[in-house]
């Protein structure tokens, strides 16, 4: 008996302790067509919040499991049948769901297995299909509705992250969130490289893609809308400037924010119907991070959540045009000035930034004649009415009592910490991975751009720079268990351009050392393949060598400079540190410069690791096998 009440005693002060950390974390809002009900997906705690937007009150929460004790299902997005008798939710992670859910009782009528981490859902106009975008199995699922039967899968291209569905029901435009594309420069003194991402365009009739290539530089699609007549979709992204040394940020020098417009009546066309990429910053002042993003019942104003500076950005959509239609003109007639795209000015007393209270301007709606903004890490909605747009803050649940861990990660995304607001950690190391483009830091010197580098593991497998100049205890003296990470201090300095806070700097660290990592796509149930396995026999092989630099008992690397026959004419050093293999799946484009965006191309082109073994010595089966491999890690 005593051992039983020792046990409950122990679960309930378990139970407390998450309690006390539970977020909410809301990472989408739905709508009713009246406006009067808005569906709050809190992603953190595992279920729906149902807000009468009459007195904004929550009258209801739909419980989709428990986050805090490891369920495996936590909603990402949400849509509302045309019929609002059923929310469609989406969520999970490697084992990711459809949810059919009753609004008004929160039962689950059926469950439909979806891809690998659910993140965007869309109904098509006529409400019979369901499509949801699979972040990290690259494909969207497409359902038959109201029985959520599974049709078919799309291959699409990288991280989709954001989808909707044209007025007539005939295509899906789905953001791919991350560039797939090499970005080593030619061995040319005088050539470029064109990185960007892509918005992949379904045809719903055969399933047949193809691809609008967004300006260069064009990453980090998180939102996407579509106007109330069916012209237009717009998507939130960051423009990378990585062709640029990084000797400021001033002026919008390394990254600045924008929205890609696309004409829906000129998807056939070879332009795929880009119209242009419009920035929303202001010349002297970022607006890092742009995320949600919709437009107003009328399609006059568009409303950006802006994430990195918490803000809503509110744009006169109708003069927005008229100057795009303008600098149309101008370009056909070989009169065009500045590109539209590098223009900080373009939209100058066309817009209306709005600072919200909190911290995590993700999610974006409007709801009768509000708009509602979802605060992720303040756990809080921001309610603006306009004209006057003067935010309102509406509780999720309890203040969060954030750890550590959670205020790093809430550091990593501010980009009010950096130098007029241009960027955050995030901005280049998305979820503290990699944004797919080379950049030329300042300290390797100048002139020798490499490929961003995940950050995952990055405690445990030091150094963190591919020429070792950061966390190399050997060679500066630097504990990462004592003292943390370096690159983050240093990152302040000469990233952000901004004084480094210890304080601040010790929570990242909690966040960076606390990352786990994702689940290969590869695996099949959660394990190996038959296939795999022949691989990892393979990769054991000591002929073969790969595990002399990528032992596995040290998180697939041995923390060591080595020679693998990779430099290329810009670089200043033959040797580059040896990256961890884990989450490789995720990390392309590969090697120091980012030259192959495959892993079976590092091997048959690029004979890496045929200095140390014998990799060319495999046949083209083996390497597909060493391929299975790495990539299930």
């Amino acid at each position: 008996m005593f051992r039983i009440s020792l046990t409950l005693l122990t679960l309930s002060l378990c139970l407390q302790g998450f309690a006390a950390e539970a977020y909410k974390g809301p990472t989408d809002l739905c709508p009713t067509k009246d406006g009067k009900t808005l569906y709050v997906v809190n992603k953190d705690s595992s279920e729906i919040a149902v807000l009468n937007t009459v007195d904004d009150k929550i009258v209801k929460t739909l419980s989709l499991g428990n986050a805090a004790l490891g369920s495996d299902f936590s909603p990402h997005a949400v849509a509302l049948s045309t019929d609002e008798k059923t929310l469609y939710v989406v969520g999970g992670g490697y084992t990711g769901q459809v949810k059919a859910v009753d609004p008004a009782t929160g039962n689950v009528s059926k469950t439909a297995p979806a891809g690998h981490t659910p993140s965007a859902v869309a109904i098509s106009p006529d409400g019979t299909k369901l499509f949801v975008c699979n972040q990290f199995s690259n494909d969207v699922n497409e359902f038959k509705l109201p029985d959520l039967t599974p049709t078919r899968t799309i291959k699409v291209v990288r991280e989709p992250r954001a989808v909707v569905v044209t007025k007539d029901g005939k295509y899906v435009l789905v953001a791919n969130s991350i560039p797939l594309m090499p970005t080593n420069f030619p061995d040319d003194e005088n050539a470029d490289i064109y990185v960007a991402a892509e918005i992949s365009v379904i045809n719903v009739a055969n399933g047949e893609t193809k691809s609008i290539l967004l300006p260069n530089g064009s990453g980090a699609l998180h939102g996407m809308c579509i106007t109330p007549d069916g012209r237009y979709v717009y998507v939130t992204e960051i423009i990378a400037r990585f062709l640029l040394p990084t000797t400021q940020v001033e002026r919008g020098w390394m990254n600045t924010a924008g929205i890609a417009v696309i004409d829906t009546t000129k998807l056939e066309s070879e332009s795929g119907g880009f119209v242009n990429s419009v920035l929303i910053d202001d010349v002297d002042l970022g607006a890092a991070n742009p995320w949600g993003i919709t437009t107003s019942a009328d399609g006059t104003k568009i409303y950006v959540a802006v994430a990195g500076t918490s803000e809503l950005i509110t744009i006169n959509v109708v003069e927005m045009h008229k100057k795009l239609e303008a600098e149309a003109a101008r370009k056909a007639a070989g009169t065009s000035g500045t590109e539209v795209s590098d223009n900080l000015a373009f939209l100058a007393g066309l817009k209306v930034r709005t600072r919200l209270p909190g911290k995590g301007a993700r999610a974006v709606a409007v709801a009768g004649n509000n708009i509602y903004v979802g605060m992720y890490f303040s756990d809080t909605l921001q309610k603006l009415t306009p004209p006057q747009l003067r935010p309102t803050e509406i509780a999720l649940g309890p203040a969060p009592n954030w750890t550590p861990e959670r205020r790093g990660e809430i550091y990593w995304n501010d980009a009010t910490l950096c130098f007029q607001h241009w960027q955050s950690c995030a901005s280049c190391h998305p979820d503290a991975r990699m944004d797919g483009y080379n950049w030329d830091l300042l300290n390797d010197g100048q002139g020798n751009p490499k490929n961003a580098r995940s950050l995952l593991l990055a405690h445990k497998t030091p150094p963190t720079m591919w020429e070792a100049v950061r966390d190399n205890k050997a060679k500066t003296g630097w504990d990462t268990e004592k003292q943390g990470i370096e690159c983050i201090r240093t990152g302040f300095k000469w990233i952000l351009f901004t004084v480094p806070d210890e304080p601040k700097c010790r929570d990242i660290d909690a966040y960076l050392a606390a990352l786990k990592p994702e689940p290969s796509p590869y695996l099949v149930d959660g394990k190996l393949s038959a296939k795999a396995e022949r691989g990892k026999k393979i990769f054991e092989d000591p002929k073969v060598g790969c595990a002399t630099c990528h032992p596995a008992a040290t998180y697939f690397t041995d923390m060591k400079m080595h020679d693998t026959n990779t430099r290329c004419y810009y670089d200043r050093t033959s040797q580059f540190d040896t990256p961890t293999l884990h989450e490789v799946w995720r990390t392309a484009p590969y090697l120091h410069d980012g030259r192959y965006v495959n892993m079976r191309d590092v091997f048959k082109l690029g004979l890496h690791g045929d200095v140390a073994g014998d990799v060319g010595g495999l046949t083209d089966e083996q390497v597909d096998e060493l391929v299975e491999y790495i990539m299930s890690l």
